[in-house]
């Protein structure tokens, strides 16, 4: 299983020189998001998310158009043109390091993660948005050295009722799991209709690695382990946000295929293992 830091492998080495690639031919030009991802339509909503221009950013924020690396932009998702968004600081680091996970766990064919599409960061209104310390993800383009991409899209609004919408929901269940293995609120289009055109994360409980565990009183994290039992593993566990003896029977089925010898998902350690794993054959790297 691949760690958070490899050190500078072939993968890395990729990632330092993605700056120098924005002629390539992979970069979206402004306005061109939507003819980007295959029978995606426009956007008829404007999502809430973004400051105002010219708003005064709060003490203990940072504002930036770039996650961790220049090499990975940051861009709106309604319009596809790389944007400002503003973050505490904390939470901005812990999301880089989220994208250096995901850069870690995918195929090397697949290059790094050069576009991470969004609807908002911090917003001046009530909640972990109000504090910076949210993001809403639309869509993360995938970009290597030959100028080909690969797309996670968290867009169910556009692909649900696709043909290949499973092959859509491997990916953005595998993604949600990879997620939760770094902040405990991450909210999907099972927990209700305003996410389903992106997943929500925040840091108001852990946004660190060593904090992270599984709550079976949780019906966003359930949702999670059920559908990635169901759409990752193709186990036929039913997605309800219960925990019951069956994702307890599933998930520990995942455990014991992955390597893990004793112990439940309730075991961060296993917990752990089961998002890396979860997001690791949903994107093709490992097939257990």
């Amino acid at each position: 299983m691949a760690s958070e830091s490899n050190g500078l492998s072939r993968r890395g080495l990729l990632i330092a020189g993605a700056a120098g690639l924005a002629g390539a031919g992979g970069l979206i030009l402004p306005g061109r998001a939507a003819a980007t991802e295959p029978g995606q339509p426009a956007v008829s909503s404007e999502p809430a998310g973004l400051p105002e221009p010219g708003a005064m950013v709060p003490m203990g924020m940072i504002t930036r158009n770039y996650l961790g690396s220049a090499g990975c932009h940051l861009a709106y998702e309604p319009t596809g043109n790389t944007t400002n968004f503003t973050f505490e600081s904390g939470f901005y680091s812990q999301l880089a390091a989220w994208k250096e996970y995901i850069n870690n766990n995918t195929p090397d064919s697949w290059g790094w993660a050069e576009t991470i599409y969004s609807y908002g960061a911090y917003t001046d209104k009530p909640g972990m948005h109000g504090q910076g310390r949210a993001f809403d993800i639309g869509r993360i383009k995938y970009l290597n050295s030959d100028g080909r991409t690969q797309w996670i899209s968290m867009r169910y609004d556009v692909w649900r009722n696709y043909a290949n919408a499973d092959w859509w929901k491997r990916r953005y269940w595998g993604t949600a799991a990879g997620l939760m293995r770094r902040f405990r609120h991450v909210i999907t289009y099972m927990d209700n209709g305003e996410h389903w055109n992106h997943i929500h994360v925040d840091n108001a409980i852990y946004g660190e690695l060593d904090d992270c565990y599984y709550s079976t009183g949780s019906s966003s994290q359930t949702y999670i382990v059920q559908a990635a039992c169901r759409q990752v593993w193709g186990l036929s566990t039913g997605i309800d946000g219960q925990w019951g003896s069956q994702t307890e029977s599933h998930s520990t089925s995942v455990l014991r295929r992955i390597g893990r010898s004793s112990g439940t998902i309730t075991n961060s350690a296993n917990f752990e293992a089961f998002c890396t794993a979860s997001f690791r054959k949903a994107v093709g790297t490992q097939a257990y």
